[in-house]
């Protein structure tokens, strides 16, 4: 993903993704990340490196919970939808 490290809109909704890539925690840039509507049960610790991160949008997937990652990323402001 290194290509895309100036990305600071993903969207990724509707894919049937059942894992993210740990190197999404490079794209430092980031600011918005649509997750909506796949198979995710788990997320990459490396989510938690997001330090821009504005909004997080896991809704529809299959996590029991909020995962590690997300919780950090609240508790360093962003806006998570879940």
């Amino acid at each position: 993903m290194g290509g895309l490290s100036g990305l600071r809109h993903l969207e990724l909704r509707n894919n049937r993704l059942t894992s993210l890539p740990a190197e999404v925690g490079a794209l430092a840039r980031l600011r918005v990340l649509d997750l909506r509507a796949n198979l995710l049960t788990s997320l990459p610790a490396s989510l938690s490196e997001l330090r821009g991160l504005e909004k997080l949008d896991l809704r529809w997937n299959k996590l029991a919970g909020l995962p590690a990652p997300a919780q950090r990323l609240r508790r360093g402001g962003c806006v998570v939808l879940i």
